[in-house]
């Protein structure tokens, strides 16, 4: 390929990507029920439940979790909950219907790049749960600003965000090859469903990671999905530092070269073998 074909077809590349994600704008946004208990609903009412369950359990002021009381547990789950919105979904994608179909034969005769369509799903996400983390992050701050909880710094704050944002990022590139799969299996929900078990425990989601076992906390910090949740609360109420966050971007940055390297190969593997519906 000529050095000028390269800057051509990234152009048409990011071309495609704007005009693919103003479609799946538009299409989240036209069942306004659907989008208000997909969009606004999904993974509320989790950290409602975990509240009640810690409640039963640090029945005293004086009780704790770790180094949680209480108060830090919940304000833990607000935020939890809050970037785990952030995460691309792993329903996000329909790419192993589209290979149980057939539906990937088409992209094969256009001038385009099919994770560029992906890509714009993700942005999608982003830009959609980004304005809806907002909206209710401001409601629950006005509503409950006892117990809502506040960055310790404007710098925690962005440090927190940038990991969410590369950590949901991996998760993307995570879905997309479990979905990959389907060129060669035909129980990817099944392995979807056990992916997303298996990284909202890694992350922390209900359970913050630093009251776990030693062994076990220090295992899960090599792997991405802790700083895609755990550590990114953690900054934000500055349980964490900057040592702590630059090790975050390390670890999530190998992780994402590595599974986008995996990505590619799977995609050519998967489409040299492909031959349409009923594989």
């Amino acid at each position: 390929m000529s050095g000028a074909a390269v800057p051509s077809a990234l152009v048409r590349d990011l071309r495609l990507l704007v005009v693919a994600l103003v479609y799946e704008l538009r299409k989240v946004t036209t069942w306004r029920a659907g989008f208000v208990v997909r969009e606004l609903m999904r993974g509320m009412w989790r950290p409602v439940v975990m509240i009640f369950v810690y409640a039963t359990i640090l029945v005293q002021p004086t009780d704790r979790l770790g180094s949680y009381d209480f108060r830090g547990l919940v304000a833990y789950l607000i935020l939890a909950a809050s970037f785990e919105k952030l995460l691309f979904h792993q329903r996000g994608l329909d790419l192993s219907d589209q290979i149980f179909q057939g539906y990937v034969t088409k992209y094969l005769t256009m001038p385009l790049r099919f994770f560029v369509l992906a890509l714009a799903r993700f942005a999608q996400h982003v830009l959609i749960q980004g304005g809806v983390v907002v909206l209710l992050w401001s409601a629950g701050a006005l509503l409950l600003p006892q117990w809502w909880p506040q960055p310790a710094s404007a710098l925690a704050l962005v440090e927190a965000a940038l990991l969410v944002l590369l950590g949901s990022y991996c998760y993307f590139l995570t879905c997309f090859l479990v979905n990959a799969l389907a060129f060669w299996l035909d129980v990817v929900w099944t392995l979807s469903a056990m992916t997303s078990f298996v990284f909202s425990f890694c992350a922390g989601v209900l359970v913050p990671v630093s009251v776990m076992p030693a062994a076990l906390r220090d295992t899960l910090q090599w792997l991405f999905p802790y700083w895609a949740v755990n550590a990114p609360a953690e900054v934000f109420l500055g349980r964490l530092g900057h040592a702590d966050f630059l090790r975050g971007i390390v670890v999530l940055g190998l992780t994402a070269v590595v599974l986008e390297l995996v990505r590619q190969v799977l995609w050519r593997r998967g489409l040299a073998r492909y031959v349409g519906a009923g594989m």
